[in-house]
């Protein structure tokens, strides 16, 4: 059993017009895409927009206890956006079908593993007679992972199973957004979280408040909005990018400051529901990293079993409408410790690969005897160079200890900026100390992003 891995971190599905994702951003998710290379098995197939370093995968590979000569790693022609993004016409080139349709015969392949399951990943499969074994592939053909992408769709799912979610709604009508942002909330005092249907890790969501000092986290920015006047002039202004040019919706919430955003990995199989994992995001001000497990499970007067539990029961009607794949949903735990679910994202989430690192490199109990900090948009030397550095200097993941640093993405932007790494430790504490330990060693390697 070996499986076709697609690693397209954006897609139009996902972010709408692919032409809004500037030059800098398609290079930092082309290198993200290296991320699903820790998903790989013996016999995989991996697709990436852009060739990883060799050395890089090798010690994947080696972490994972692998061949490396065992598994293939192919990229397609550069598309209409270049390389950073698997694009429908670089995903469906006539030529490239017709190297994955060699490769899915020579290695076996009888099932796909997208980062996220679009209508370009659906021709595909279709085109490499993969449909009858791919699970849940009837409900997917018919934009159904579009469908459950939308945080309309989740917010309707929400209130269907009762989850507990922010006061909040889905709006269509600017009139109507205006109403509901200035009566039940900007007026009483609390701020307003609005988030673009269809956008991924905060890219597409705003903070509008009635005072400032309000910190954007989970979103790009923070705008004041002390009046009716200035909400309208605000609306007007940003309709357009917040609604597709006013053919879409706009999903708004209560925003509670000082809240630690945290989630909850799923798998929804043909047999039923099972749990991966959960952990807490790190913001800066949008998402930059994980803390696996969220510590908050472990805090006081924090009903996480009652999240989880909210998390599975939203995952019963998406088993029902035939889904079949990962399930991350969001929440916050807010300043008076109550956990309110925000968002699901059904496809590959950013959260997998580490669950991943977990079950089949650290092994073990992962979960309850080790804690796993994952940091993003770091700048490393050349990957052998890091490599024989964190060595050195005793930082180097060890298997005999199950602690120490992985590099999990190799930073081969011209900028730098684009690397991530996970450090594993015996306890929050511990890793912490190392991850500073590794900041001290390449410079402070943590970019603002």
């Amino acid at each position: 059993m070996a499986t076709l891995i697609i690693s397209n971190q954006r897609t139009e599905e996902m972010v709408g017009d692919l032409d809004s994702l500037t030059p800098e951003y398609r290079r930092y998710v082309g290198n993200q895409a290296q991320r699903m290379a820790w998903c790989l098995g013996e016999g995989d197939v991996l697709v990436l927009p852009t060739a990883p370093d060799e050395e890089f995968l090798r010690h994947v590979t080696g972490r994972l206890g692998i061949d490396r000569d065992a598994v293939r790693v192919l990229v397609p022609p550069p598309g209409r956006y270049g390389e950073g993004v698997l694009s429908r016409d670089r995903l469906t080139g006539e030529a490239f079908v017709g190297e994955l349709r060699e490769a899915v015969a020579a290695h076996g392949i009888d099932r796909v593993m997208p980062f996220h399951f679009d209508s370009s990943v659906a021709v595909l499969v279709r085109a490499l007679g993969l449909d009858a074994t791919t699970a849940g592939f009837g409900f997917l053909d018919q934009s159904g992972g579009r469908l459950l992408n939308s945080k309309a769709t989740f917010r309707a799912v929400a209130g269907g199973v009762g989850a507990p979610v922010p006061e909040g709604g889905v709006f269509t009508a600017q009139e109507d957004a205006a109403r509901f942002l200035w009566e039940r909330l900007l007026s009483r005092g609390l701020p307003a979280i609005l988030k673009q249907d269809f956008h991924v890790a905060g890219f597409g969501n705003e903070i509008v408040s009635p005072v400032a000092g309000v910190d954007p986290l989970g979103a790009q920015r923070t705008v004041v909005a002390a009046d009716r006047e200035e909400l309208e002039k605000y609306l007007t202004d940003r309709w357009p990018w917040l609604t597709d040019g006013g053919r879409g919706s706009v999903v708004i919430e209560h925003y509670v400051p000082e809240s630690v955003p945290v989630y909850a990995e799923l798998r929804v199989e043909e047999h039923g529901v099972e749990f991966t994992g959960h952990g807490e995001m790190r913001m800066k001000p949008v998402l930059n990293g994980l803390i696996v497990p969220a510590p908050s499970a472990s805090a006081d007067a924090v009903d996480f079993a009652n999240f989880l539990e909210a998390a599975a029961r939203l995952c019963e009607p998406l088993h029902a409408m035939g889904y079949r794949g990962i399930v991350s949903v969001d929440a916050v735990v807010t300043p008076d410790r109550d956990i309110l679910v925000n968002e699901f994202n059904c496809r590959t989430g950013g959260s997998t690969h580490i669950h991943r690192i977990g079950e089949r490199v650290v092994g073990g109990d992962y979960f309850t005897d080790r804690v796993l900090v994952e940091l993003r948009r770091c700048t490393f030397p050349p990957f052998a160079q890091t490599v024989r550095a964190l060595e050195q200097a005793q930082l180097a993941y060890d298997p005999a200890t199950r602690t120490g640093v992985l590099i999990t993405v190799d930073d081969n932007g011209p900028s730098g900026g684009f690397g991530e790494y996970c450090v594993v430790g015996e306890t929050l504490a511990h890793a912490e100390e190392l991850e500073e330990r590794v900041a001290r060693l390449f410079a402070a390697p943590g970019a603002e992003g």
